[in-house]
């Protein structure tokens, strides 16, 4: 398929180890009039059988969204294309974050017309491992530590091989001075800056998986009643009277431990040398 006959354009992933801001930059991007943000794109795999998992599928809708009732996996080998045709935007944004997703995609990607860019969303390592510590209590705190430690070094392969255009975001950047940020990355996917995407939740979205609470409050901007965005009593304290916004998580400073801190210092602090946000 040539590029003229082609709708899907280019295609961004954002990787980076989970919990590190990619739903919210996976909306705001997706609010731009030229993209569409597909969520965690390879959780369409969940929907296999025809009896969709609540976390493949779509977080507004739920399986009988319009864009992704009927897609699966194997049923669109080209996927993005059909995510393309069916939103009609060029620019398909999917935060999956999976490194082997990822490779397998951009491999496709090279046989199409379409362009892949790679973003490597960075957070501080303790921020991420709170949120994990908060999610998973009952798993040890070092094998906590330790798999987001492969997903970094993981991540830093990919990046460091990948062929195509590519770019490092610092979340807590984006948090801080999100109309630069995001003006960088418009220029970095080639479209025209749009500074209404910055207010993210007063657009629609129909994203796969991802953070919740973020989604939550898109749900609660445009007062949408919606099963797929509950809160649990985990993250409710948090989001349930959350401005709406881009603003800074660093609750981190005041929920991790001594004794976390030490184990992350004692194994992780070497890799969080670039990651580090002391701001």
């Amino acid at each position: 398929m040539s590029r003229e006959q082609r709708v899907n354009q280019k295609v961004c992933f954002i990787a980076g180890a989970g919990h590190s801001g990619s739903t919210l930059l996976g909306l705001i991007l997706g609010s731009h009039h030229e993209c569409f943000y597909g969520g965690e794109v390879k959780k369409i795999s969940l929907s296999k059988g025809g009896v969709p998992r609540e976390k493949g599928v779509c977080r507004r809708c739920g399986p009988e969204c319009a864009i992704w009732n009927g897609l699966s996996e194997l049923d669109a080998p080209d996927l993005y294309e059909a995510l393309s045709l069916r939103t009609r935007k060029p620019v398909i944004i999917d935060s999956a974050k999976n490194t082997e997703w990822i490779r397998e995609q951009v491999s496709h990607l090279f046989r199409t017309s379409a362009t892949p860019f790679l973003i490597f969303l960075q957070r501080d390592g303790r921020a991420v491992i709170n949120s994990r510590i908060r999610k998973y209590p009952s798993i040890a705190v070092e094998t906590l530590i330790r798999d987001w430690m492969e997903q970094i070094a993981s991540t830093n392969e990919l990046f460091d091989a990948f062929a195509g255009k590519k770019i490092k975001l610092h979340y807590e950047a984006l948090a801080t001075e999100p109309e630069a940020s995001v003006e960088r990355l418009c220029d970095f996917l080639e479209i025209p800056f749009e500074r209404e995407i910055l207010d993210y939740y007063q657009h629609e979205h129909h994203a796969i998986a991802g953070n919740i609470g973020t989604q939550f409050l898109v749900a609660k901007a445009q007062a949408v009643e919606t099963p797929y965005v509950r809160l649990s009593a985990r993250n409710e304290y948090y989001y349930a009277n959350h401005p709406l916004g881009i603003h800074l998580d660093l609750r981190w400073k005041e929920e991790l431990s001594p004794s976390a801190r030490a184990i992350f210092e004692e194994i992780a602090a070497p890799l969080n040398a670039d990651l580090s946000w002391e701001g």
